[in-house]
């Protein structure tokens, strides 16, 4: 009876670890799967076709789906229209310009927006920044558990002093460009430009007092911030609180609660080892920023050739490599860490598109 009973626990045991592992590989997977689309017209019609790039196994999902369509007319004046989300968290939200077509499946989670020449509108996570006709002044939106929340905001005035010793206003001289929600309300990154080089803020909001509180991030010596690249929203991902913004030269990752920054030295490093060919044109490529995805950041560094534009990319997640996609012009590869192609895929850029970007990450950040 004792055996017995050792044996039904010993078994009851396999199946509840069977559960657990099952269970803990689901997630894996989820957390390693990251969605983008690439925008085709294999059928003669423009769409960004959705696909799951696994980083642990080195291999692309396709998945006969895609998330919206672009109508013929925009393709032709392209140059007039984005033809890329504004913002896209790869699972249930994306806003998409008013004139492109969402497809069935997706038009639940799709949210239209005007787009602008002049930004009007900053999205992140579950939060909104609507620009006001009045100077400094915005509506705040933060979404909880589906409930919104609006506040109108005025951004206080505030001075500082320049790397050339002058005094500026930084409402003069910048603007937000990117926002997140916090636990004590939201957190909005200000970049400023003057001819003594540019300065970076951090605008708490706190919506117990309605306040708001600049912060200066601090000296950015040596990863000075662009003003032909500035941190825009569309180029600025968000790792829980914080902002990862590029700059002329590695990334850095801005904090929001106890505000700093740290470099992230390593991007250039994997720039020299896996695409040195961008450090041999005239001028070296930029890094950017494409997004993120379960706290796995998008690297982004673009390869000018005469033929058209290619693209590397680089999954990055807690400062460490964990994967990488080269997009060619007429394939996408995956290679390992040892620089090997371990696996190709067919998908040719559409002629139309050969000097543009045509693959797309989830970021949660962008504006109109």
């Amino acid at each position: 009876m004792i055996k017995l009973f050792r044996t039904s626990l010993a078994i009851i045991f396999l199946i509840l670890m069977c559960v657990v592992f099952s269970g803990c590989s689901d997630t894996l997977k989820n957390n390693t799967e990251v969605p983008f689309v690439v925008l085709n017209n294999d059928d003669g019609n423009f769409k960004a076709d959705i696909y799951y790039w696994n980083v642990i196994n080195n291999k692309i999902k396709e998945t006969n789906e895609n998330l919206y369509k672009i109508p013929q007319k925009i393709i032709t004046n392209k140059e007039s229209y984005a033809i890329f989300p504004i913002a896209w968290d790869g699972q249930k939200h994306a806003v998409l310009p008013s004139y492109l077509e969402a497809s069935d499946k997706f038009k639940n989670i799709v949210e239209k927006a005007d787009f602008y020449f002049e930004p009007k509108t900053i999205w992140g996570q579950d939060v909104k920044l609507v620009k006001s006709d009045e100077e400094n002044r915005y509506k705040l939106t933060l979404i909880d558990d589906g409930k919104t929340e609006e506040k109108e905001i005025t951004i206080p005035l505030h001075t500082f002093k320049g790397e050339d010793g002058k005094e500026y206003e930084a409402t003069k001289c910048g603007t937000v460009t990117s926002v997140v929600k916090t636990s004590y309300g939201a957190a909005m990154l200000y970049p400023c430009f003057t001819l003594g080089g540019g300065k970076l803020f951090i605008l708490k909001y706190d919506k117990t007092t309605e306040s708001i509180k600049w912060q200066e991030v601090g000296p950015i010596k040596g990863n000075e911030l662009s003003p032909s690249f500035p941190p825009l929203a569309n180029h600025t991902a968000t790792i829980g609180d914080n902002f990862i913004i590029r700059t002329q030269t590695n990334p850095i990752e801005v904090y929001t609660e106890k505000v700093g920054y740290k470099i992230i030295d390593n991007i250039s490093d994997l720039q020299k080892k896996y695409a040195h060919e961008t450090l041999n044109g005239e001028f070296p490529e930029y890094i950017d920023i494409l997004g993120s995805y379960n706290d796995i950041l998008l690297i982004g560094i673009p390869v000018h050739k005469t033929e058209g534009t290619e693209l590397y990319i680089f999954a990055v997640k807690d400062d460490k490599l964990i994967g990488i996609m080269r997009r060619t012009i007429n394939d996408i590869e995956i290679i390992d860490t040892a620089g090997n192609v371990v696996s190709k895929y067919d998908v040719p850029k559409a002629k139309t598109l050969i000097g543009e970007n045509d693959v797309y990450f989830p970021n949660v950040n962008g504006m109109d």
